[in-house]
């Protein structure tokens, strides 16, 4: 899980307003910044309120999609490990099996002689 932990690890970053605002969220989800540049004095005060908004709703879509690759990714793995679990049990079953059947074998063989 390296790579993807690493990226689920790293901040998400929401930007709006042509770049001019930017939201960043850390991996455990909070807000860790909220950057509105200079060139934004040029805008009106609801423009940037809407894009503080639109920012941070990019950031928090990009954090829930995250989670959800992690969640994903963590049931492969698990659905993998059973399956591996699952074909040892059903080889030693066999295993088993076998030995039962030559011992089986063998009963009969000393009955019969």
């Amino acid at each position: 899980m390296g790579k993807a932990s690493e990226r689920q690890d790293s901040p998400v970053t929401g930007t709006a307003a042509d770049g001019m605002v930017r939201v960043s969220f850390g991996a455990d989800g909070l807000i860790k910044s909220v950057t509105i540049a200079p060139q934004a004095k040029r805008l009106a005060m609801g423009d940037i309120a809407d894009a503080v908004l639109e920012a941070l709703s990019a950031a928090q879509e990009e954090l829930l999609r995250r989670v959800a690759d992690g969640r994903r990714e963590a049931d492969q793995e698990a659905a993998q490990r059973l399956s591996r679990e699952l074909e040892e049990i059903n080889a030693e079953y066999l295993r088993q099996t076998a030995v039962y059947q030559q011992m089986g074998a063998e009963i009969l063989k000393r009955m019969d002689g």
